[in-house]
């Protein structure tokens, strides 16, 4: 990139010529080029030195001046010159997000930020030039959202800073580095984030509201694993449950109307096997919950676990909407997910005595240290059977409906 050559500004007193005698006690002032963002040509711009002795003095306090402004920095240069808007870069970085071959992230993860940027980010701040958005826009943009909740104010504010942080040149370096300063943008602080849960007596008491495939799975995702929600519904009878129903093999997810074939990123939570296959993780049952499962199951031999009377996915929107909130709300709760089972079970589990490696591997959560890289689990099916049963569900069982989808007679689809 071409840039224009340094300057060292043009020293005068008011009123006077160059070749006019300085005056030692009146104003210095330093003239100058300034380049502003969005502007194809630099601006005059002048700034007062003070009263200097000599004109030698004063020339050297403009360089000063000038070095402090940044005037002649190539950092200034480049991003006074630039006049790409942050809605312009922001939909090019949506779009590397899926695209990127490394840990590309999932369409519901771009759909959320897609939201935040169509809601909140583009009305403030899509017209302002990418090489604009500092430390001021960011603390005019908290004020902007401060209605919403510190959650969600840094979240918003993440996404801020990962559009600028994405502009790089050609040697992968960032166009326009950043030093944010948190004290000056001021943004709350979290102290109470919301994560709803409950005991065991309020665990008894969903399932005792909840009835049919809604209380088996909400019983599997509180009393074993613990597992997502997502990979929960992507369950399939003859292919993800072992014949005793103690083991379920975690290795794809039902998520928005699709069968995703990996679990929670395609990076994150896979297990290598001997061979070099990555699959998934294994999750294991106690023989009381097995024994629902199986009861659950009657006499269907494949499709979903849990789906809809015609056999298709069960959206999770449809699972709050018709039982979870319904029977929160009922019961006086705190509002939330289906989260509220997984952390049910990790709490459990931790107040448990198994080895953490073990509930690291229930869990799926991705690795944090390499010796995890030689833990094998997945060979290990009766340690892990023997834990679980030890472990137990944390809650009594109401007593197991029937399911009207274990009376389901199969037919072949046709076509």
């Amino acid at each position: 990139m071409t840039r224009r050559t340094h300057q060292h500004g043009y020293v005068f007193q008011k009123g006077r010529r160059k070749t006019d005698p300085w005056l030692p006690k009146a104003l210095a002032y330093v003239q100058f080029y300034r380049d502003v963002s969005g502007e194809p040509d630099a601006k005059h711009a002048a700034m007062a030195l003070g009263v200097c002795r000599t004109r030698s003095i004063a020339e050297r306090r403009a360089a000063e001046k000038l070095e402090k402004l940044g005037v002649n920095s190539e950092q200034t240069f480049i991003e006074a010159t630039s006049n790409i808007t942050l809605q312009q870069h922001a939909e090019i970085w949506l779009k590397s997000l899926a695209s990127r071959k490394r840990n590309p992230l999932e369409q519901t993860t771009i759909d959320t930020r897609r939201y935040a940027l169509d809601k909140w980010m583009y009305p403030f701040l899509g017209e302002r030039i990418l090489a604009d958005v500092n430390n001021r826009a960011m603390k005019d943009f908290v004020e902007h959202i401060s209605k919403l909740s510190p959650a969600t104010i840094r979240d918003y504010t993440n996404i801020v800073k990962a559009v600028v942080a994405s502009a790089i040149n050609e040697d992968g370096e960032q166009i326009f580095p950043r030093t944010w300063n948190e004290d000056y943008i001021d943004a709350p602080v979290i102290r109470h984030q919301k994560q709803p849960s409950t005991d065991s007596k309020g665990m008894e008491a969903i399932l005792s509201a909840a009835d049919g495939q809604y209380r088996v799975l909400y019983a599997l995702l509180a009393g074993c694993g613990p597992m997502r929600a997502g990979e929960a519904l992507g369950l399939e009878i003859d292919k993800h449950i072992s014949k005793d129903c103690r083991t379920l093999y975690i290795r794809q997810k039902a998520k928005r109307g699709e069968i995703q074939p990996y679990t929670k990123t395609q990076s994150g939570t896979e297990v290598e096997c001997e061979d070099g296959e990555i699959v998934g993780r294994d999750i294991d049952l106690s023989k009381e919950l097995a024994e629902t499962l199986r009861n659950f199951i009657g006499n269907r031999k494949s499709g979903l676990l849990f789906c809809k009377p015609d056999g298709d996915q069960l959206p999770q929107r449809d699972i709050l909407k018709y039982s979870l909130h319904p029977i929160l709300k009922k019961l006086n709760y705190i509002r939330g997910g289906l989260n509220i089972f997984r952390r049910f079970r990790i709490t459990r589990l931790k107040k448990s005595e198994s080895p953490e490696f073990l509930q690291h591997f229930w869990s799926g959560h991705a690795q944090t240290h390499v010796s995890e890289r030689y833990t094998i689990m997945l060979q290990e099916r009766d340690f892990r059977l023997d834990w679980a049963e030890r472990i137990g569900l944390g809650f009594e069982l109401p007593k197991a409906p029937v399911s009207k989808l274990s009376k389901l007679i199969e037919f072949r689809k046709v076509g």
